[in-house]
């Protein structure tokens, strides 16, 4: 089984909005990476002691990856089980990567309102995502 068409323009227009996001969001956190500024802030990381991890360049492939995906699920016919997989797997990914990014230090800061403010992006591709796996359903 095929997933169904869903030709309205709106769901088209977030389904691609939302790929365009992500492989945006991928590219400039890769390109980053090796700026010279980050390569002297891992430097100087390293030099105290600290960790000098790859998780930003983690999170910035799979969401590369992430709307890879969304573009082929667009484009190509998806079997509804794969798709759903697929959909399920970029869902989690983002939600975990809220948590990562607003909620393991510095919760609420600098006050609430500007919080919500900075965190809504996130949630509402977080909602488009959701919308976007549900079309495999």
């Amino acid at each position: 089984m095929t997933a169904r068409s869903d030709t309205s323009g709106s769901l088209v227009f977030l389904h691609i909005a939302t790929a365009a996001y992500l492989i945006l969001l991928g590219l400039v956190g890769i390109i980053n990476y090796n700026s010279d500024l980050n390569r002297l802030g891992r430097a100087l990381v390293q030099a105290v002691g600290g960790r000098n991890d790859v998780l930003g360049l983690i999170i910035s492939i799979l969401c590369l990856v992430a709307g890879v995906a969304l573009v082929v699920g667009l484009f190509a016919r998806v079997d509804s089980s794969i798709g759903r997989a697929a959909g399920l797997a970029v869902f989690v990914f983002w939600a975990l990567r809220i948590v990562y990014v607003w909620f393991r230090k510095d919760v609420f800061q600098p006050d609430l309102l500007i919080w919500l403010q900075q965190i809504s992006p996130d949630v509402v591709i977080l909602a488009a995502l959701w919308h976007i796996g549900r079309k495999y359903s």
